[in-house]
C-alpha cells in the first residue's frame, strides 16, 4: 500500500467516524504525515521551523514583539478557489468568500462579536488572555494569474470557479500559478472531513488550506456551497488557517505532551459539541474548550490566547516575504494611502486627516476596542479634510479605527494613553 493510499484511508476512517457522531474532524495530522515523507518538503519544513524558533526566542526576550501597536499590519492577499460551481453564481460565491474573510479577520484579531463571552469565562482560566494577530486578510484584486480561470476579471476579487487547483492531485497541496497568495480551496473532500492544512504553510509554494463545501463561510451559502450546522459560522477555516499559521491542536493525545503554547492548558483529548464553559477537566487542567484549535461546534469557539497569536505572528514574520505585494488594490487596502492619524498614542483627542478624499459626505468612522465592542460610530454629513474624534472617555489601551467611504475602506490601530 503506497503512502497516498494510506493517507486517503486515514482520511476516510477518521471522517466516517466523525460523520456518524456529528463531530468535528480535521485532516491536518494525516496530511502532514503524508507530506513529511517527501524529502524536499521535509527539508523546507525543517528549515522554516528553525527560523520560526529563532523568531519565537526574540519575541520571548522582548527584543522584537510585533504585537506592539506601532508596527505595521501585515496585509495578506487571498485567493479563493471553488473547484465546482457555476459562473452564473459568481456574485454569490464572491460574497460568500468575503464573508468568510471577514470572519477570519475578526477571529484572529480578537474583534469577533462573541468574544464578549470571555470576561465571564476567564474566571475559569486565571492568567489566560485573549490574543491579537496583527494581520489583515484581503481578497486579491489585480494582476491575476493567466491560464487559470478565464472568467477572472482584472480588478475584481481573486475567486476562481471550476479551476482545477493543483492539477487535480489528491490532495492538491499547492499550485505554482497561485504562489504568493493565501489560497483557500473549496471542494467536496468526502469522508466527513471538514478541512486540512499544512502545519506551517508556505505561500511561496502555492500552498493551500482545503475546505469541504459544507463548512466554508456563514449564512445561506450558494448553490453547491452551503454551510451546514453545526459548522456553519466560518470557524472551521479559522481552525484550519490556525494550522497554516503553525498552531497545533490544543490537545496532544497525551498528558505528557502539549501544543507548545504555554498559556493553553495542557489536555490530551478534544472536546466536542457545546460543553459547559469551565466544565471539562483533563490532565488536571480545565480545558479551554472555546479555543479555535479545539473541536467544539462553531457557535461554541470564540478565542485564541496571547501565546497562540504570538506563535502565529512569529510564523507570519517568517513567511511574510513570500506573499506577493502587487496583487492588491492600493487604494482600497493600504491605510497610509487613505488617511493619517495624529497624535498616536493619544490622550484625549485624535485627528483623522484625509489622504485620498475619504472624508467625504457619508463617510463612516468606527472605533472598536479589543473585545470587538464598537465604542465610536460616526457618519460625516459633509466632506472635510480633517475630522477630530474625542477619546477622553475611553480607557487606556489599543483600539481599531476603521474609516470607510464608498468602495474605500481602511483600518489602523490607535493607542489611548494618558500622559
Amino acid at each position: 500500500m503506497n503512502l497516498k493510499t494510506t493517507f486517503l484511508l486515514a482520511f476516510l476512517s477518521l471522517g466516517l467516524a466523525s460523520f456518524a457522531q456529528q463531530q468535528r474532524t480535521c485532516g491536518t495530522d494525516a496530511f502532514m504525515q503524508e507530506q513529511l515523507q517527501n524529502d524536499e518538503f521535509r527539508a523546507n519544513h525543517e528549515a522554516l521551523q528553525a527560523k520560526f524558533e529563532q523568531r519565537m526566542q526574540l519575541i520571548a526576550s522582548g527584543v522584537s514583539n510585533r504585537s506592539s501597536a506601532m508596527m505595521d499590519t501585515v496585509i495578506i492577499p487571498v485567493a479563493v478557489h471553488y473547484e465546482s460551481g457555476n459562473e452564473a453564481d459568481r456574485d454569490c460565491l464572491v460574497a460568500l468568500a468575503q464573508s468568510q474573510i471577514d470572519i477570519l479577520n475578526n477571529d484572529f484579531r480578537g474583534t469577533n462579536a462573541d468574544i464578549n463571552q470571555w470576561p465571564a469565562a476567564s474566571a475559569s482560566y486565571p492568567g489566560v488572555n485573549t490574543g491579537f494577530l496583527d494581520v489583515q486578510f484581503v481578497l486579491a484584486t489585480q494582476n491575476h494569474p493567466t491560464g487559470t480561470d478565464p472568467d477572472l476579471v482584472e480588478g475584481e476579487p481573486a475567486v476562481t470557479i471550476g479551476y482545477n487547483f493543483g492539477g487535480g492531485a489528491t490532495p492538491a497541496d499547492n499550485d505554482a500559478s497561485f504562489a504568493g497568495y493565501m489560497n483557500f480551496v473549496i471542494r467536496n473532500i468526502g469522508g466527513g472531513i471538514l478541512g486540512y492544512s499544512p502545519l506551517g504553510g508556505t505561500p511561496a509554494t502555492g500552498a493551500t488550506v482545503v475546505m469541504t463545501t459544507s463548512a466554508f463561510g456563514a449564512g445561506a451559502g450558494c448553490p453547491g456551497v452551503v454551510p451546514g450546522a453545526p459548522y456553519n459560522l466560518g470557524r472551521t477555516l479559522t481552525h484550519e488557517l490556525g494550522h497554516f499559521l503553525n498552531l497545533g491542536h490544543t490537545f496532544s493525545g497525551s498528558c505528557g505532551t502539549d501544543d507548545a503554547v504555554a498559556d493553553t492548558p495542557n489536555i490530551d483529548q478534544p472536546s466536542y459539541g457545546c460543553p459547559v464553559v469551565g466544565g471539562v477537566t483533563m490532565c488536571g487542567n480545565t480545558s479551554l474548550t472555546m479555543n479555535f484549535m479545539d473541536y467544539v461546534n462553531d457557535a461554541c469557539m470564540f478565542m485564541l490566547t496571547e501565546g497562540q497569536t504570538d506563535r502565529s505572528q512569529a510564523w507570519v514574520d517568517v513567511i511574510e516575504d513570500q506573499f506577493l505585494d502587487n496583487v492588491l488594490s492600493v487604494q482600497e487596502f493600504e491605510a497610509d494611502r487613505v488617511f493619517a492619524i495624529y497624535p498616536n498614542p493619544a490622550d484625549s483627542e485624535i485627528t483623522i486627516q484625509s489622504v485620498n478624499n475619504i472624508l467625504n459626505a457619508g463617510a463612516k468612522i468606527e472605533l472598536h476596542d479589543m473585545l470587538g465592542r464598537r465604542v465610536i460610530n460616526e457618519t460625516l454629513n459633509s466632506s472635510v479634510e480633517e475630522q477630530k474624534i474625542n477619546v477622553s472617555s475611553l480607557n487606556e489601551g489599543i483600539y481599531l479605527l476603521k474609516v470607510s467611504s464608498e468602495n474605500i475602506s481602511a483600518t489602523k490601530k490607535i493607542v489611548v494613553k494618558r500622559s
